[in-house]
């Protein structure tokens, strides 16, 4: 099982589609977000400025998850999203990415165990062998 090669979203750009995932998921993939929103939402591990948020804003939007058309309301910046296919199935294709890295430790772990089971197996076979 190879890693999928579709994730290859940034720290960042996985944080700023978790948000806007969340708040298209509950509005049939639409909203309205203000730049602020998003700050609010983003972890404040995540040191973004209004320009980055909107390069990787329009980065994403370049992949094809979602449709961002830029709108004032009020004097004040609104990102208008409209989610695609790909970007309905992020949190679909984020739980299968986690549940296969997670399998792929767990399986790592097991044969490492086994590994260290049977040197200690011959180890001892060999031992027994040469009357030590």
């Amino acid at each position: 099982m190879a890693l999928e090669k579709q994730h290859v979203l940034t720290k960042k750009e996985r944080a700023v589609m978790r948000a806007v995932y969340q708040a298209a998921d509950k509005k049939s993939g639409e909203c309205l977000l203000s730049p602020l929103d998003l700050f609010d939402t983003l972890s404040l591990d995540f040191d973004f400025d209004e320009e980055e948020l909107d390069g990787t804003l329009r980065n994403l939007e370049i992949d094809d998850y979602f449709d961002v058309t830029r709108s004032d309301r009020k004097g004040e910046l609104v990102y208008c999203i409209n989610m695609h296919q790909k970007g309905l199935a992020f949190a679909r294709v984020e739980k299968a990415f986690r549940t296969n890295v997670k399998f792929k430790i767990i399986l790592t772990l097991i044969c490492g165990v086994c590994s260290g089971v049977a040197a200690w197996g011959v180890k001892e076979i060999i031992q027994r062998l040469a009357g030590l």
